[in-house]
């Protein structure tokens, strides 16, 4: 008799059989033993109590499959059949579009056996068909996060499913024609794809963040094998590459990407199943909140996303996910809300369990049992096994039958109400070595092959176990009920979260801190290549779990700092944040004690918290930084920080930019706060000397280094020309270019010099502007790798300098491409910012309007308000109103007040600066419809308007927009007061074209023409027109070429012009 329960009940022994499948310890095993042996069987393929709400799983998945969706019946039918514990929030939706399905339930009531039983029936049917398929097989993959998340790689449960993925398609392709030809027909998509194609930036993103996709999205289609052998030996590069870590945003459009080309190869939809998502981490969130969009478009996938209801507060994140996905999709959205089995269900399961027949036979089990599980079907498995563990309920071999001789009472006493102390009292019954198989097992957050468990379980006192016996070990335990067998991951992993946490609390303290420290040193040693990332970030959690006086400090600080790189890296800020945090708890007691490793940590602290914008953490770190610090050059991080904190921050670019120059000057630049003339003079000539009587362009030969300085001198120079102090702009941009000259430059430097660059083409100085431009543009090549970089200058560039030469036309593609670029990366502002210019160019060019060109701007306008953008959406929806007045007719064409835009309205909502903007813009479309349909009021009012702006702007084609009609309709007026106007615009496009703009000729002739009406001066406008190719400018000279016809009574001849105006 076992002497580890005094319980335990002389008679005949059961025993549970072998658990070969998932779901055992939901509502069913594979258990494949004969009763006769005495093993208990729990009911096989039968799930109790849940007919509803798989029927709403299978509607759901049918919808997509069938293609024969009833838009308002089958759904809403599965709804109201379902009762309180199923809501829907459903429109009618397409056949294609993705299901989202958010299923709760305690833990052990039935989530991962309702998901289990769906799919098998699925595959059942499929199988079953007569009509099969067998280029189109029932693809289901399953990702799960754990409650030790701080062990967890960024992103675990979906690297799990991508990892699936690869795994299934790349190893079943080997043994299966149809699975080949879907794997290759995948890849090839993927290989055409813009966005994650090879060579692409969204290639290089998910291979970073998700190293298992490797194989499919690298090299050939052929050699999968090859491919495969190459992903796990191939090692990884911690921290980011040339380009940083890569954005969010980045990871989202990328897998997106990847999403849609595998469910569209396939013919019948993808199901996905998340499992505990109360433990995913924010990334995760984030990621999976974009996917659910609506906005993403996603087709042909069912995402089935479960978690625990007791364990998700209103001020859970994962609570918030689920509000914004309901609120964003409106449709095609599930919920579905498991509680206990009845206990008429109850009964139904433990007389299967057992084999008898007749219920009413286990009413005294049901009647001890069901109180204590409260229906719960694991814990009542777990009360049926302690029952046959402790002898009360064994199997008779005399009557083949289960039987008990105790009476209620008894076996009441018998049944544990604390399910994890139940399993706790059934891991004591188990060998040693199975014991601390499972306790080194309950803390690795991923199932493990054979040979990693082999180096967990090994030790100092050689006796080490081999591949054989823990193999051995495992099948025992599963045996026991204890693991199961993952068919997807290969391994054998913890039938129940439950199990993990018994296993995990069965240590006793005076061994856990052992078991931990040698866990995690074993991890350490093995967490080489991007597979075995995961024991890096396992190794950290456990040994930041550990008092100090068990670990060496400094060692365990530095591997914090590591470990949050590779986290940062991995588009994990959070946890980056969380490990620099842990680092600097460390260094508490005995902080700046070394000087070296204490401010690499408040220096890592004080930038994550900046990009979380925890300011006050900032602040602490700044201050904590620059009280310790010995010498300058290690305070100029925590300098520069608080110069970003009030530009970025507070918005106050006058503080920024004076911070700034006081930084600057603690390193003997002696820079004024309010430069003078003299003070130009003077740095002026500084700058000759340093050129060397060269121009600008000489620096094109200059060396890339790497020097921080020139982040401050780009900060300095861009909040001065926000707070408009152009002189300062100048003197601190002069001041970057000498030092550039003297030691290199980087990528910062070239911000300050586009920025004198625009500055001083705004000062009217185009020439040395464009030089500016040229030079910029030449470096930037430099940065190509570097794609924020490069894509910020090419679209600073291009918008605020070298449109001032080059036509409009030529730069409509390269802001688009600048535009999906920075959007990709996340910089929303700069990509929303280089778009708007790109489509005042594509208006100043004269490139066709109509209905597409509306649809992209809705496009745009939905993606500024979906991301609180609402100045960008303001820009937008006036260029599409604009639009539409000059498509459709109507009654007050000069007016922007229709579905696109209501000027009144938009104004009343925004404030001052705001407004003040808005009003600018919109004054300028509405100028233009006047001078088209000839409202001269309109004109004279809007003229009225746009005269109190400064006559310049740093956005080149808006301001060729507002000068070309500005002059336009000073002359098309009979006041000569406007004539000032119209003279002020005719000497800038003069000027321009003497520079040699190719812009700016078609409207100076134009002008002209109107100032001075005469047949040379209206066929030189139209010539220019054509030569620059601007059709929309030519039209409109026509138009008042014929209009000056009529008055010179050339009636034939300007019936000719007002044709061809149309055409």
């Amino acid at each position: 008799m076992p002497d580890y329960d005094e319980n335990y009940v002389s008679g005949c022994h059961g025993t549970v059989a072998e658990q070969l499948d998932e779901a055992y310890y939901d509502d069913r095993s594979d258990a494949d033993d004969d009763m006769q042996k005495g093993r208990i069987k729990f009911p096989k393929d039968k799930l109790y109590g849940r007919e509803k709400e798989l029927g709403v799983l299978r509607q759901l998945y049918d919808a997509m499959e069938t293609n024969n969706l009833d838009e308002t019946g089958d759904d809403a039918a599965a709804a109201e059949g379902g009762g309180q514990h199923i809501s829907f929030e459903m429109s009618p939706p397409s056949h294609v579009d993705s299901r989202v399905v958010f299923l709760s339930g305690y833990s052990g009531v039935g989530k991962s056996a309702l998901v289990a039983e769906f799919i098998n029936q699925i595959q059942r049917e499929h199988n079953n068909s007569t009509a099969i398929d067998t280029f189109s097989p029932v693809l289901h993959f399953s990702g799960k996060y754990i409650q030790q998340s701080g062990g967890a790689a960024p992103f675990s449960a979906i690297s799990e499913v991508f990892g699936n993925i690869v795994s299934s398609l790349f190893n079943a392709q080997k043994e299966n024609d149809s699975t080949r030809s879907l794997c290759t027909k995948i890849w090839k998509r993927i290989q055409s794809s813009d966005v994650i194609g090879p060579d692409t930036d969204g290639n290089e993103v998910l291979i970073k963040i998700f190293p298992s996709l490797r194989p499919l999205l690298d090299g050939s289609a052929a050699d999968i094998r090859n491919k495969l052998q190459r992903a796990d030996s191939l090692t990884h590069l911690e921290g980011g590459g040339k380009d940083g870590e890569p954005s969010m945003n980045a990871v989202k459009e990328s897998t997106r990407e990847l999403l849609a080309q595998i469910t569209s190869s396939l013919k019948r939809p993808l199901i996905l199943f998340l499992d505990d998502l109360q433990w995913a981490d924010g990334p995760s969130l984030e990621l999976l909140s974009f996917l659910m969009d609506k906005d993403a478009q996603l087709k042909n996938l069912m995402l089935i996303c479960a978690y625990r209801s007791n364990e998700v507060g209103g001020d859970h994140p994962f609570a918030g996910m689920m509000t914004k996905v309901t609120e964003s999709r409106g449709q095609l959205l599930a919920r579905i809300d498991l509680f206990s089995l009845s206990q008429d269900a109850i009964y139904q399961f433990i007389a299967d369990s057992i084999a008898m027949e007749e219920q009413d036979r286990v009413a005294e089990l049901v009647e001890v049992i069901y109180p204590k599980t409260m229906g719960n079907i694991f814990c009542v498995m777990q009360a049926l096994e302690e029952l046959v563990r402790k002898n009360a309920l064994y199997y008779d071999m005399m009557y083949f039958e289960w039987r008990w001789t105790v009476d209620k009472i008894k076996l009441d006493n018998l049944v544990s109400a604390d399910v994890v102390e139940t399993i706790k009292d059934k891991i004591k019954g188990l060998s040693a070595d199975i014991q601390k198989l499972l306790a080194v097992m309950a803390h690795i957050p991923c199932s493990v092959e054979v040979p990693v468990l082999k180096e967990l379980l090994g030790n100092s006192k050689g006796n080490d176990l081999n591949e054989d016996k823990i193999a051995s070990l495992l099948k025992e335990a599963s045996e026991n009920g204890m693991l199961m067998w993952s068919t997807e991951s290969g391994n054998y992993v913890f039938t129940h979260d439950r199990i993990r946490e018994a296993s995990r609390g069965f240590v006793v303290e005076q061994e856990r801190d052992e078991l931990l420290l040698h866990i995690a040193n074993v991890l350490l040693r093995l967490g080489k290549g991007s597979k075995m990332e995961w024991c890096l970030y396992t190794a950290v959690d456990l040994l930041n779990s550990l008092s100090p006086e068990q670990v060496d400090i400094a060692d365990l600080i530095k591997l914090n700092l590591r470990v949050s790189k590779m986290a940062k890296s991995r588009g994990s800020p959070e946890k980056e944040n969380m490990l620099l945090r842990e680092s600097m708890e460390r260094l508490k007691p005995s902080k700046w004690k070394d000087y070296n490793l204490s401010l690499g940590v408040y220096n890592a602290v004080m930038e994550s918290e900046f990009n979380l914008g925890n300011y006050d953490r900032m602040s602490a770190a700044i201050d904590e930084v620059l009280d310790h610090s010995i010498f300058l050059r290690d305070k100029f991080s925590a300098y520069l920080h608080k110069v970003k904190h009030l530009s970025d921050n507070l918005n106050d670019y006058t503080a920024g930019a004076h911070e700034g120059v006081k930084v600057l000057n603690m390193f003997s630049y002696n820079i004024p706060l309010q430069p003078t003339k003299t003070d130009m003079i003077r740095e002026k000539m500084k700058l000759k000397l340093a050129l060397k009587g060269r121009s600008f362009a000489s620096l094109i030969n200059l060396q890339v280094i790497e020097d921080p300085i020139f982040e401050l001198f780009a900060q300095v120079c861009r909040d001065s020309l926000f707070s408009g102090q152009r002189r300062l702009v100048m003197v601190v941009a002069w001041i970057a270019v000498r030092r550039a000259i003297q030691i290199g430059f980087d990528g910062y430097f070239l911000h300050a010099l586009v920025i004198l660059g625009q500055l001083q083409g705004k000062k009217g100085n185009v020439m040395a502007a464009n030089e500016i431009g040229n030079v910029a543009l030449a470096l930037s090549e430099n940065f190509r790798d570097i794609k924020f970089e490069y894509s910020f200058i090419q679209f600073a560039n291009q918008a605020g300098i070298l449109f001032h030469l080059q036509s409009f036309r030529s730069g409509v593609d390269i802001l688009h491409q600048c535009y999906k670029d920075l959007r990709f990366l996340g910089r929303f502002d700069y990509a929303l910012g280089s778009q708007l210019n790109g489509i005042y160019a594509y208006l100043a060019a004269g490139l066709p309007l109509g209905t597409i060109f509306e649809s992209k701007l809705i496009v745009l306008d939905e993606f500024c308000q979906s991301n609180g953008k609402t100045g960008f959406a303001a820009s937008f929806e006036i260029h599409r109103q604009f639009a539409m007045n000059l498509r459709k007719r109507s009654d007050h064409p000069t007016l922007l007040n229709g579905p696109a835009f209501e000027q009144d309205t938009a104004l009343a909502a925004m404030n001052d600066q705001a407004r003040k903007m808005t009003l600018r813009d919109a004054s300028i479309f509405r100028l233009e419809l006047a001078f088209i349909f000839n409202d001269t009021k309109c004109m004279a009012e809007m003229l009225q308007i746009l005269s109190g702006y400064p006559f310049e702007d740093q956005v080149i084609p808006r301001f060729y927009i507002r000068a070309c009609f500005l002059g336009l309709a000073a002359f098309s007026l009979s006041e000569k007061k406007y004539h000032a106007i119209g003279n002020k615009c005719l000497k800038y496009f003069r000027r321009m074209k003497k520079l040699g703009s190719t812009n700016a000729p078609p409207a100076y002739y134009f002008i002209a023409a109107l100032k001075k009406p005469t047949k040379k001066a209206f066929t030189a406008a139209i010539d220019s027109c054509r030569e620059a190719n601007m059709q929309h400018l030519e039209a409109m000279v026509r138009e008042r070429y014929a209009m000056f016809l009529m008055t010179q009574k050339e009636s034939d001849l300007s019936r000719s012009f007002i044709a061809s105006a149309y055409w």
